[in-house]
């Protein structure tokens, strides 16, 4: 095969896990401006239909790891496609749901084959381009990425507004299809010589800790109910973190945790998915709440952040292979702070354009950890589990959003008004970032 066949097949499979990843990012966040329809046309309450999110957010913390482990041996190709089928197929099916408690259960499912695209399209990068060229490649990926989830909430409410929010699923079918076709064609297939056996038990410990877990942040129970799913999510975490220290063929192989780049990696994607999953949570409830903007206009407002993300990424790709990722993690780090700062003391401001310059930064500091980030999980472990981490760190980051949500709920419920709750919420982030900025430059010291 010559070498310009080669290339040419190298960048087809890239668009095609572009067109997938896409997709998944959309869906991450189109459902932010249809619940409410959903919820006027089954008549159930904002309680009821907040699981049409949380259940998304289960399923894909659950399966990232799992899933990372079955196409390091089975085949990442393979998963690839099994993945795009599975989430094609589940968007038929939440478009066509006739109840809610059907388009919980296809969400979920939806949310298997998301974690599926998620976590593959990284290790099959890793492999299909050389150890110079990830950067680059890893931030177009993240930058298309930030264009879905740039579009999902005007998409959403565009939807529900003039058409119908079904739509907003529906419209998936045609374009998994096209990257189905792209990823059959161009990408090899890729697995580890040795098939590592499944550790089902593991699977099962890993999937009740984190739905548990997640399901503490995400219900709005009494506090048994609160404290159990704790305890459950607690016991889970050391029986299972006990089992694989035992099984010759683990999940998650500890002794990756005694490298300190990798540990790095993780903190600073959980406090990345932490911080926009904080903002992106809050400052809706201020537009509307405060300015009396309608869905289509809060998604317009949020625009210079995701859209500030998606240019960002690319470029950081490139700086990333000159400076280092570990610089440019430190720098997105330090644009949080600033972010967050100027966010604090523009909330005092009824216009809302004021958002426009701390949302760029916000964008631009988004842009300048997820790639990174990510490119320092896959290249502090072999090649061939690069699955593995590109999981694990996925898996780190969907926890770490869980977390933000849960945290902003708390401290946003301690506070007479939302102004107030909101102001301290945001320092509290500068604060944190700040920390963070620090704990990820020593640890990349040693």
């Amino acid at each position: 095969m010559s070498e310009s066949v080669i290339v040419t097949r190298k960048y087809t499979g890239l668009i095609g896990i572009c067109i997938a990843s896409f997709l998944g990012c959309i869906d991450l966040t189109v459902v932010n401006t249809i619940i409410p329809a959903i919820g006027r046309e089954f008549n159930t309450s904002l309680r009821e239909t907040q699981w049409v999110t949380s259940i998304f957010m289960i399923a894909l913390s659950a399966f990232m790891v799992p899933v990372g482990t079955l196409a390091d041996s089975r085949g990442r190709k393979k998963i690839l496609l099994w993945g795009l089928i599975l989430f094609g197929a589940a968007s038929l099916l939440v478009g066509l749901a006739t109840n809610l408690a059907a388009i919980t259960t296809f969400r979920f499912i939806q949310g298997i084959g998301c974690a599926i695209l998620y976590t593959v399209s990284g290790a099959i990068i890793s492999y299909l381009f050389d150890e110079h060229e990830q950067g680059k490649a890893l931030g177009i990926l993240f930058g298309i990425n930030g264009l879905g989830l740039a579009i999902g909430p005007i998409i959403g409410g565009l939807f529900a507004g003039i058409v119908d929010w079904r739509y907003a699923f529906l419209i998936n079918i045609p374009f998994i299809i096209i990257s189905f076709i792209l990823c059959a064609w161009s990408i090899p297939e890729y697995k580890t010589e040795k098939v590592k056996k499944l550790d089902i038990l593991g699977c099962i410990l890993l999937i009740i800790f984190l739905i548990s877990l997640v399901s503490y942040f995400s219900l709005d129970g009494n506090a048994l109910q609160q404290w159990s799913l704790l305890a459950i999510a607690v016991i889970a975490l050391f029986i299972f973190i006990w089992h694989e220290l035992k099984t010759p063929e683990p999940i998650v192989e500890f002794h990756f945790f005694r490298k300190m780049r990798f540990v790095s990696a993780l903190l600073a994607t959980f406090f990345l998915a932490f911080f926009y999953c904080t903002v992106l949570l809050t400052l809706p409830m201020f537009f509307a709440g405060q300015l009396g903007k309608n869905d289509i206009e809060i998604g317009l407002f949020l625009l210079p952040a995701t859209v500030m993300f998606a240019l960002t990424s690319p470029w950081v790709g490139n700086r990333s292979e000159k400076f280092g990722p570990q610089r440019v993690i430190l720098v997105g780090l330090l644009l949080f702070v600033a972010a967050a700062t100027f966010l604090a003391f523009a909330s005092t401001q009824v216009n809302a354009w004021w958002f426009i310059i701390p949302l760029l930064l916000f964008g631009m500091g988004w842009g300048s950890i997820l790639g990174p980030s990510t490119l320092i999980a896959l290249n502090s472990l072999p090649r061939e589990q690069a699955a593995v981490a590109m999981g694990t760190s996925w898996t780190i980051h969907n926890v770490g959003g869980a977390c933000g949500i849960a945290f902003a709920v708390f401290l946003l419920a301690r506070f007479n008004t939302l102004i107030q709750g909101y102001q301290a919420l945001m320092l509290f982030l500068a604060g944190l970032a700040l920390a963070f900025t620090f704990i990820c430059y020593f640890l990349n010291r040693k």
